[in-house]
């Protein structure tokens, strides 16, 4: 599937949105401060949906059938509540500290994370290209006269 899929004679290329192929995962995989972005929200997000599962099931435990025989149907109901709402906060504490922990900026003594492209800076290919013609263009003037 590509992103021009609907579009015909198009002069640009179509961008591959194939997720399983490797290259467009790398292409979208942006600068390693987003990748920590995505990730943790990605972590936020399965947190909640964990703590909700979590809150859920408390709820369900509550309303068994000899629960709700022995205690009824009010004290059921608010005993699973409430632990329900105790799971769903704890869960989402666990989460959002390990959330905040991934995104918080290196200290002062702790190592500096990897810069993207190994720490180098963009390359003008064009300028280094030009340089290095007139550089070879000045040699052989130099050498012939």
């Amino acid at each position: 599937m590509t992103a021009n899929d609907r579009t015909k004679g198009s002069a640009e290329p179509a961008e591959d949105m194939d997720v399983r192929k490797a290259t467009a995962r790398l292409r979208r995989a942006g600068t390693a401060q987003s990748r920590r972005s995505m990730v943790a929200v990605a972590q936020l997000l399965g947190g909640v949906a964990n703590a909700t599962a979590d809150a859920f099931q408390s709820l369900n435990e509550s309303l068994t059938a000899e629960a709700v025989t022995k205690y009824g149907l009010g004290h059921s109901v608010y005993m699973g509540v409430r632990e329900g709402n105790v799971r769903f906060l704890e869960e989402l504490s666990r989460t959002s500290r390990r959330v905040f922990d991934a995104l918080r900026p290196p200290g002062p003594d702790e190592p500096q994370p990897a810069v993207p492209n190994g720490g180098q800076q963009h390359i003008d290919y064009e300028r280094l290209a030009k340089l290095v013609a007139g550089e070879m263009r000045a040699r052989e003037a130099a050498a012939s006269g």
